[in-house]
Parts: structure tokens; sequence; C-alpha cells
């Protein structure tokens, strides 16, 4: 059943939002790539957290954790609540899945996934979704797109992808689910030290804008992940006055398609400072 939601999908993510413009589109598949210990589980499970929070459902599938290892995650990151929400059959775990090929997309897996989301808002996470397409071809696209459109239909979803110990991402088994996904984002450990150990990049987020540049994250317990630099393009975000730029200048002179495009434009809070986007919208008004 295909759940329209209305508006954004807030990530649970402190500091995120702002630079996915809002969050998260509804109905959406998105990529959490990194290696280990960057915190994909954190992610995905302060994912859930947000939903549940907001009296939605969640859906936890898991290759490579039971549900006493989730607990004890949580437990580990302060959020004693995700033992309640497991008891109250909001939050449900699935890890009893031993598949060794995609072809078995449509089978135990999803029957389980779309048994338990028929019934409103939820979120779904696939953690880790590696160990089930290791030995993907590009042949094999197809069942990947198929399967994440069945997740479309049922929510809102993260997937985990494990990035390769050698950092080659071009291997079908990332490069595929990246490329049909709807947003990717890149967690990375770069080791700088503290202060900028952990950064985060969106690689895309199709449908949407999405803040361009590397951003330094934290792992704080009680909070989880926490995104720095997003005040930043909070401060600089302009909202367009088209006739203060235009100056006096007669609209009917400017090119119609080019105007239609300009008040687009002054709908929307633009991430460029003032001066900056003034100047770029004269270049296409000379232009056209």
């Amino acid at each position: 059943m295909m759940i329209n939601r209305v508006g954004r999908v807030k990530t649970g993510i402190f500091g995120l939002d702002e630079l996915l413009g809002g969050g998260y589109c509804p109905n959406t598949v998105n990529i959490v790539l990194g290696s280990a210990g960057v915190g994909k589980t954190i992610f995905a499970l302060q994912f859930l957290l947000k939903g549940l929070e907001n009296n939605e459902k969640g859906i936890f599938v898991s290759f490579d954790m039971d549900e006493k290892r989730i607990i004890d995650l949580a437990l580990s990151m302060g959020w004693d609540e995700v033992e309640d929400y497991l008891d109250k059959g909001k939050l449900l775990v699935g890890s009893n899945f031993h598949v060794e090929d995609i072809v078995y997309l449509n089978s135990d897996l999803l029957d389980f996934i779309l048994s338990n989301a028929s019934n409103g808002d939820v979120r779904i996470v696939v953690d880790s979704f590696t160990p089930l397409i290791a030995s993907l071809s590009f042949e094999m696209r197809k069942d990947v797109n198929w399967f994440f459109s069945k997740l479309r239909d049922a929510g809102t979803s993260v997937v985990t992808l494990e990035e390769p110990l050698d950092g080659n991402l071009n291997n079908p088994s990332i490069t595929v689910p990246v490329f049909l996904g709807d947003s990717v984002i890149h967690l990375e450990n770069i080791g700088y030290g503290e202060a900028f150990n952990r950064t985060l990049k969106i690689i895309k987020h199709r449908g949407s804008w999405h803040a361009e540049g590397i951003f330094p994250y934290r792992i704080l317990k009680g909070l989880g992940i926490v995104v720095e630099g997003s005040s930043y393009i909070a401060e600089i975000k302009t909202k367009v006055d088209l006739d203060e730029v235009l100056g006096g200048i007669d609209r009917s002179k400017i090119d119609r398609s080019i105007l239609k495009k300009l008040e687009k434009l002054a709908e929307e809070d633009v991430p460029i400072p003032k001066e900056e986007l003034i100047e770029i919208i004269k270049r296409v008004i000379e232009c056209s």
C-alpha cells in the first residue's frame, strides 16, 4: 500500500534535515554508505526512533544483528525506550533471514516487511543490505530495482551498505543500489583527529535540493549522530525579491521562459549569499 505523506520525513539525525532541504522525501529508499564503525546502524536506529516518537511504526531488518544486539546498542546509546517499543510491537525486528542471493528478495524477507507495513505510516531499515547482494552483478539490477519499488510502496526506508575494505566503490554490489536509491549519504572516518574525524557527504538527493560539501559529525551518547555545519547553510539562505533584483526592468521585455524560471526561484529559500544570487540572476537576464 502506498503511503502518501505530507511534507518531508524528518530523519532524526540532528543537523541533517537542514542539509537535505527539510528531510527525506516520502516513500523513498535512502542509502547510507560507509565502512565499519562510522555509525551506520546508529544512523538507522536514530531514523526509526524519530518515527516511533511520531507514532509511526518501525521495521528493522538485519542480517548481522539479532534483537538482543540491537537492544544492547540502543542501551549503550542511552535509548532505553527501544525495549519498550519492541515490547509494545511498535518496533519489529527481523533477523532470521538466511539468503545468499538476491533472487530471494521476493520470499520471506519481503513478505515480512510488507505484511507488517500495511496499517499506516512506517519506517523501514535494512541494515546491512550488503550480505544479500555481495555477489551482485549488473545483470541483477532489475531485481534490486523491483525490491526498492516495493519498499517505496510500503513507506520510507534507510538501507545501509558496507564500504569495501579496499575502498573500491565500483563493485556492482555498491554501484547498483547507490544508483537506484533516491538519496545517498556517505559516512566516512578520515582519521584527522577528534574535531574532524568523521565526515558526512550527501552524494545525491533525487527530486530535492541538498547541501554540497563535507560536514563533520559526532556520535554522542543520548543524542546519537550530530552533524555540524547546518547553521551555516541556514545563515546564507536567501529569499529572492524579484522586483528588487529587476530594479524596474519591464517584465514583458524578459524572455517568458526565463521569467517563469526566475519566478519559481523566487518561491524558494536559496542557499547562496544574497550578493552572489543577485549577480547570477542579472547574468541570466542579460544572456536571455
